[in-house]
């Protein structure tokens, strides 16, 4: 083991990659099947850190012509290393994104230093996007040869202001106008090429170049970034056997664990990949983590599900038509799409519906579903106790009807909650244990629907089935300063549990045991009640 190849965790240059003997998994035969695809202008969207500046950058080697980089790879033997281009590479995610002026100038002075480089003369009197027109034009004409554009995460001025909608308009208006270039410029441009996180429907760019290639659902293309089952297995076997050791663990056993954490991801429904960025820090630092989502928490996305109190797309299985995620409008945000754009969901099945593709999107993988909850959970209460514990400990409570323990624990939780972020409202606590119950490992269902109305919870075990319903009363002030509910805890509970019995929540359920749980809350108190259901005693 002492021959180990190096892992190219934080490097994102092919040039560097290869010449530091890092290990490459070679992703050349998807470049060379993407040069043979009809057409020259090409967007792929991908979440963050999962090798896009990667790619980019090996193609920027290959129409430079740098023939040695590619030795003993697939494309070695096929590529006309006779030619190479000007090129054009712009990475969007070193220009400043804090203001449209910042932008702005960091383009300017980016159009500047590629025309210094190339011994062009740029008139600094005219606007950013003649600058740029200007810039393709004279470097053709300088070189007799078209231009290669590369522009990598296009879209991150954008979406890192996406929280102050202000910024991010105004960034997106320079973007659109700078984008436009590239529509005009086509007599130009031998090869363009744009990566990113979402592909915004305002941008220009893709209703401006009618003969893009939009390469993100292509199943031509699923692989083109991320790790394929057999590419794990052949470039790390010496770490996945160092790791295995590690966790006294047989070979198989820990690709069963590195499956559970990290693959899953797909955009045709059939094949997986492996996420790189967990996949390369799992095997840098020889342990189970969450890096990924630890690298670039959703704070935007939290804030989002939370404002619009809509949690379906975390706790269960979502369908989704292609048309709604291929493109993103920021004036009026698909929860959905963001999602599955920024690699919190991902396509699990595929199926016509409606002479339209419907996806279904799930969770990945065990990395991104229990950070996300985790993360949404400590936003409603900064609760940061021992997980496990709590599930084995409620499980071990419902299981058994303890009531007393049970109403503990859920007040255990609660105390938790800071009194800045408490909320007195019902979609909040309903809110809460919903999360809590998913990240628990129950699988949930929120507002199951029955012939006679819905269930606030449904939470399923492999041999009992728990029907749930919130109560909530607003409170009253005392003369002595207490917070007293309007309505009483008794007549909270039992009116949830006569609701539950009216309504025959549970006869969808047959020949297992079925628990029935009310609770009630009021202000920052909360009581709760479980009882097993007895049909044959009425």
């Amino acid at each position: 083991m002492n021959n180990l190849k190096n892992l190219p965790l934080a490097i994102a240059e092919f040039k560097e990659l290869i010449e530091t003997d890092s290990i490459y998994v070679d992703k050349t035969e998807e470049i060379f099947k993407l040069m043979e695809e009809a057409g020259n202008y090409f967007f792929l969207s991908r979440p963050r850190r999962f090798g896009k500046s990667l790619l980019l950058n090996t193609i920027k080697e290959l129409f430079r012509g740098n023939k040695e980089l590619f030795k003993g790879l697939y494309i070695y033997n096929k590529w006309n290393w006779n030619e190479n281009f000007p090129i054009i590479y712009l990475n969007m995610s070193k220009m400043s994104n804090r203001s449209p002026e910042k932008l702005e100038l960091d383009l300017e002075d980016f159009i500047e230093t590629i025309a210094e480089e190339n011994q062009i003369t740029i008139n600094n009197n005219i606007s950013l996007e003649r600058k740029f027109s200007h810039l393709i034009r004279k470097l053709s004409k300088s070189t007799g040869k078209k231009v290669v554009v590369l522009i990598d995460e296009y879209d991150k001025p954008i979406l890192d202001k996406i929280d102050e909608m202000k910024i991010a308009d105004a960034n997106r208006e320079i973007l659109k106008s700078f984008y436009e270039i590239l529509k005009g410029s086509e007599e130009y441009l031998h090869f363009v090429f744009l990566t990113g996180v979402s592909k915004f429907s305002q941008t220009s760019i893709f209703s401006g170049f009618n003969n893009a290639t939009d390469l993100t659902l292509d199943p031509k293309f699923n692989n083109i970034c991320g790790y394929t089952h057999h590419e794990l297995r052949t470039h790390f076997k010496d770490y996945i056997t160092l790791l295995a050791k590690k966790e006294f663990l047989s070979y198989n056993e820990v690709l069963n664990r590195i499956d559970y954490w990290y693959d899953g991801y797909s955009w045709d429904g059939i094949n997986k990949v492996y996420n790189p960025f967990s996949t390369l820090s799992l095997f840098r630092f020889l342990e189970f983590k969450n890096k990924w989502f630890e690298s670039g928490t959703p704070t935007f996305l939290v804030k989002l599900l939370k404002i619009r109190n809509d949690f379906k797309p975390i706790l269960e299985p979502i369908k989704a038509f292609e048309s709604s995620l291929s493109t993103f409008d920021l004036d009026n945000i698909n929860i959905n799409t963001l999602l599955f754009q920024t690699g919190y969901l991902t396509i699990k099945s595929i199926e016509k519906a409606y002479e339209e593709i419907c996806y279904t999107l799930d969770f990945p993988n065990f990395e991104v579903e229990n950070s996300f909850l985790n993360y949404l959970l400590n936003s409603y209460t900064n609760y940061q106790d021992d997980i496990k514990s709590l599930r084995y400990t409620l499980l071990k409570q419902i299981k058994n009807i303890d009531n007393g323990g049970f109403n503990s624990s859920l007040n255990s939780l609660l105390y938790n909650i800071p009194y800045q972020i408490h909320k007195t409202n019902e979609s909040y606590f309903h809110a809460i244990f919903i999360i809590l119950f998913k990240l628990l490992g129950f699988n949930v269902r929120a507002e199951e629907s029955t012939i006679s109305g819905r269930s606030d919870l449904v939470l399923e075990e492999d041999n009992f089935v728990v029907i749930a319903e919130f109560k909530y009363s607003t409170t009253k002030t005392s003369k002595n300063g207490d917070e007293i509910p309007i309505k009483s805890f008794k007549s909270m509970l039992n009116e949830a549990f006569n609701q539950i019995h009216d309504r025959g929540y549970y006869k969808k359920y047959t020949n297992t045991k079925i628990i029935l749980i009310a609770i009630a809350f009021a202000g920052k108190d909360i009581e709760s009640k479980m009882e097993l259901l007895n049909l044959d005693g009425g």
